[in-house]
């Protein structure tokens, strides 16, 4: 029965669609939109599906190609930006056909507007799929075509998305000059709200470039503007750009400024406004009190604060109210357990949405444990807090690096581009000497006609030269690159274990050629004086030294399998006398190309994980499989042994080993798991990646 009614209501649709758009051609457009602008995406999908049947779509391409403009920029402000590539895509084409008749300087305006708005949305719609590069290049289109139509308000646009999505590439420098851009052509608009918008963009960049004299006077310079007294939604803007500007001078020891911000945003706050503005203003306000030690104000702000948290959706500020009320709990009273209370909650928050605030809060929470008398809590939050920290850190410098290979790829292009069209240029230029020349031949003398060719030839060796500089530029640019990131990987990656391998490699000779020789000849010197036990001890030794050598030492994985030397491994480790060794090792590991390099990984995971169990767990079972699960190769290893105190936890417990196997497996791109209990064994969990 539903389908039947929906099928009713579609067909109920289209009639009407089609009566409405025999009285009016452009009422298609009106429908897409109106049904756009009411999120009823289903019914505009419909109506699109029968405007392109209609003839007047195939007939008439201005009519087509504004249905196409209008339902592709609905389908991205729906979220389904592939269809929307897709229309927008069909929509250029016809621009160019349209461009190829005699058009109207009316006709031929429309067209290029329209050009320029797909070309602006499929930036959009890339911006938002994080196509970066595309994107880049279709609102440079845009920009293009808007500046040689003067079209000022579709370049505000276009410079504002142009710095958004530099600001994604982490290319920040160019991200502040398209917004600048855009802030030149908004301000003189008068489209303050906007203006606002941009200046607080580019307030964070330099905000974030460490320029913090600059990020305050651009923030400062949105207060200049006029505001709405009349709207309450303007007040709500005006008070939250209040409470960002005093954070940002908080954030830099301008706190009687940040003071006297909040104290306004304070005054303004109505009882209609939303409560989690209040949160917000109350909560810096709060802050800036604490900031000027005066206490007492402070703890009367936040707990002002306190009142409209559960009345607010937004997780980020109630997660800062804690985070700052148990911060001047712990510091500023006598209250620990609240302190530790408030406290813990941030910290939960913050490890389910890592940022900055993170590492304080551990810090501060690990300072709430040591005057708790919790020692272990204590070092476990403190090597968190650390562990954050260097978290943020490598992002942070894979973001700058990010930026500085999307600018040299920028930059490359330029030059490419700048050599196509010196090579057009050229061809140019030697497209007209030719046409000069020959009607020189025609009209001149001979003495002009040998200054011509003299004059080409000049030209020539001119480009050639110039051709040879941009490539030795181009050159020199990837030679860059390329050292660059090769420094990189050998400094983040190798240094350890490299290391570890010829710390290895030379114990292992050690053992081998130093003292199993030696035990051997003790073997025959006591098999001299036929003393059976002792020589039965010393053959014990010497094998197990083997053993340790053979372990130690760097396999050559160059040419065997994975699936080989865990075979091999396996084997060898059936003759253990006080271990059981059950080992499962799945066929298609077989069929894996996998480098040596990753073999051997694999290798000294398994090994450190067996030789562990051979030292410390006393088991009488260990159980290895080595299988593949969902493009993964998975190893599980367990054991019957003592396991380790702690409720699963083994940080307290991370020797060298286990730090070994963690490095290994990061290096893998790979993911581990360890549980353990006291008297019940030990489980562990690795898996990674094929093309790791």
């Amino acid at each position: 029965m539903d389908k039947k009614v929906k099928k009713i209501t579609l067909l109920l649709i289209c009639l009407l669609g089609s009566l409405v758009c025999r009285a009016e051609k452009t009422s298609f457009s009106q429908l897409i939109e109106t049904f756009g602008d009411n999120g009823e995406y289903a019914r505009m999908d419909s109506v699109y599906q029968l405007a392109v049947r209609h003839p007047d779509y195939r007939n008439d391409l201005f009519l087509a190609l504004d249905i196409d403009i209008t339902y592709g920029t609905y389908l991205n402000a729906k979220g389904d930006y592939s269809q929307a590539q897709t229309v927008f895509s069909k929509a250029l084409k016809k621009t160019e056909q349209l461009k190829a008749q005699s058009l109207k300087p009316a006709e031929r305006h429309s067209v290029t507007v329209s050009e320029g708005i797909a070309n602006y949305e499929r930036a959009f719609g890339y911006w938002q799929s994080n196509q970066l590069d595309s994107a880049r290049n279709y609102v440079q289109e845009g920009i293009t075509i808007f500046e040689a139509l003067n079209d000022s308000t579709y370049m505000a646009e276009s410079y504002n998305l142009s710095g958004a999505i530099n600001r994604k590439s982490f290319m920040l420098d160019k991200s502040i000059s398209s917004y600048k851009q855009a802030l030149n052509i908004t301000e003189s608009q008068h489209n303050y709200p906007l203006s606002a918008i941009i200046l607080s963009n580019i307030s964070v960049l330099y905000n974030e470039l460490e320029e913090f004299e600059k990020a305050i006077q651009f923030s400062r310079r949105i207060f200049s503007y006029p505001v709405d007294t009349t709207s309450i939604d303007s007040r709500i803007v005006h008070i939250s750009q209040l409470c960002n500007h005093a954070i940002l001078l908080i954030n830099h020891n301008r706190v009687q400024n940040a003071f006297d911000s909040l104290q306004v945003a304070s005054q303004e706050i109505q009882e209609n406004m939303p409560d989690g503005l209040k949160l917000y203003v109350y909560t810096n306000y709060a802050r800036a009190f604490r900031e000027l030690g005066e206490t007492r104000q402070a703890i009367q702000y936040y707990q002002k604060a306190m009142k409209y948290k559960d009345r607010t959706s937004n997780e980020y500020n109630k997660a800062n109210l804690d985070y700052l009320y148990g911060y001047m709990l712990l510091h500023d009273t006598d209250s620990l357990t609240k302190a530790h209370q408030y406290l813990t909650k941030a910290v939960n928050f913050y490890r389910e949405n890592p940022n900055r605030l993170l590492v304080e809060s551990l810090f501060a929470l690990s300072e709430a444990e040591m005057r708790l008398n919790h020692p272990a809590k204590v070092y476990a939050l403190a090597l968190e807090a650390h562990e954050a920290e260097k978290n943020l850190q490598t992002r942070s410098f894979h973001n700058r690096l990010s930026g500085f290979e999307a600018e040299l790829k920028t930059k490359e292009k330029d030059l490419q581009i700048v050599h196509l069209k010196n090579i057009q240029a050229e061809q140019k230029n030697a497209y007209q000497t030719k046409i000069y020349t020959a009607v020189g031949v025609l009209t001149a003398t001979v003495l002009l006609i040998i200054i011509l060719v003299i004059s080409m030839r000049k030209r020539r060796i001119a480009f050639r030269f110039k051709q040879m500089e941009l490539e030795k530029q181009i050159k020199e640019k990837e030679m860059q690159s390329q050292l660059l990131v090769s420094e990189m990987n050998k400094k983040m990656t190798d240094q350890y274990l490299n290391g570890l391998e010829d710390s290895n490699n030379r114990i292992s000779r050690e053992l081998h050629d130093g003292i199993c020789n030696e035990l051997l000849s003790m073997q025959m010197s006591v098999n001299q004086t036929s003393t059976e036990a002792l020589t039965g001890q010393i053959q014990s030794i010497r094998e197990s030294l083997r053993t340790l050598s053979h372990q130690l030492s760097t396999p050559v994985f160059d040419h065997i399998s994975l699936h080989q030397i865990l075979s091999i491994y396996m084997d060898r480790l059936k003759h253990q006398e006080n271990l059981k060794i059950h080992a499962y090792i799945e066929e298609d590991i077989s069929k894996l190309k996998i480098s040596s390099d990753k073999v051997l990984n694999i290798y000294r995971i398994i090994q450190e994980c067996i030789s562990n169990i051979l030292k410390h767990a006393h088991a009488q079972n260990a159980y290895v499989t080595v299988s593949i699960v969902q493009e993964n190769i998975d190893i599980i290893i367990e054991d019957d042994g003592k396991g380790f105190p702690g409720n699963g936890t083994y940080s307290s417990h991370e020797g060298l080993g286990l730090r070994s196997v963690k490095e290994r497996t990061s290096k893998l791109q790979g993911h581990y798991e360890i549980e353990s209990t006291e008297g019940k064994g030990t489980f562990i969990h690795i898996w990674f990646p094929f093309g790791a």
